[in-house]
């Protein structure tokens, strides 16, 4: 009985020491080419030949990855750099560990004609994410003072094409796509870039207590990620094959041709205007406009370093 139960704790404790040292790696929306760069870490073996246990799990479409890092769920998550600052500030304990993402996705798709300037949209229905992915546009309306009617969405385009709304937000890699392939080509679009607001957007935060217990481990991770996403911009068909094999094993609807847009808009947001390819490094100028913006607009208290996002 005694050695049972010595066999069940030994068991248990090896368990949870693999568990530990395990990245459990949650992007914050389902399966798709916005994670391209990850699917090819683990399906090339390259997370393995850095040394590190990564286990990609996805969301639910109603969920958000960062309640899964706080409540420790994740380890690692993909999340917006402007709603990274603002969450750190809010006092969750994070580290940026690689920035994807260096210039926006956002962009404002017009449904009505009349709609030919920014400041058209002065009062009018806009649709938005439900829980995610908004707070720079609200300031962008609060910044040009358009009092826009938002309407919230989770992940449909169906009020846009209704016409029951004057305008959508989108990503220019996702809904937009969706949009257009819904006879709606020839619609005016407002990029968030051309109206002053191009920030570096996606990257891998991890939670501190893992980065700070398992330092190097984290940096692997990183590297091995990055190792993913430069061999997508070299790959890029190969890249979008084990993309669809990720999606039909999460036993998703997805087509190809959405699929390859994704990728090809992904791939671009990567690249720092003027450049052909990605630095995956934070911009420690676009840090201090994100802050500026926070801070005026009362959502932070103080300024966040590119230091303090770091974990230095």
């Amino acid at each position: 009985m005694r050695y049972r139960l010595f066999i069940i704790v030994a068991m248990t404790l090896l368990s949870t020491a693999v568990r530990a040292q395990q990245i459990v790696f949650t992007p914050q929306w389902t399966a798709q080419s916005q994670f391209a760069g990850y699917y090819v870490a683990q399906e090339m073996g390259f997370y393995k030949d850095a040394g590190v246990d990564v286990v990609i799990e996805h969301i639910t479409s109603s969920e958000l990855a960062l309640s899964h890092l706080q409540s420790g769920k994740s380890n690692a998550i993909t999340m917006m750099l402007f709603d990274a600052i603002y969450h750190i500030g809010q006092g969750v304990e994070m580290v940026n560990i690689l920035q994807t993402a260096q210039r926006s996705g956002h962009v404002i798709v017009v449904r009505n004609d009349d709609i030919n300037k920014i400041e058209d949209l002065r009062g009018k229905k806009v649709g938005t994410w439900k829980s995610n992915f908004n707070q720079l546009i609200q300031i962008m309306d609060l910044d040009k003072k358009l009092e826009i009617r938002w309407v919230p969405f989770i992940q449909s385009i169906n009020l846009y094409i209704s016409g029951a709304i004057d305008a959508t937000m989108a990503m220019s890699y996702n809904e937009l796509y969706q949009i257009h392939s819904s006879g709606f080509e020839d619609k005016k679009v407002f990029s968030m870039s051309d109206i002053g607001y191009d920030y570096p957007e996606e990257g891998v935060y991890i939670s501190r207590d893992y980065y700070e217990k398992y330092p190097d481990k984290a940096k692997a991770f990183a590297e091995a990620s990055r190792r993913g996403w430069e061999w997508a911009h070299e790959h890029p068909e190969e890249a979008l094959d084990i993309v669809m094999k990720v999606i039909a094993k999460e036993q998703l609807p997805a087509s190809r041709n959405h699929q390859k847009w994704m990728l090809d808009e992904v791939l671009k947001q990567q690249c720092a205007p003027g450049e052909s390819k990605p630095t995956f490094n934070l911009d420690a100028k676009k840090v201090g406009e994100l802050n500026e913006l926070l801070i005026r607009h009362g959502r932070i208290s103080k300024e966040i370093s590119v230091d303090k996002i770091q974990g230095r």
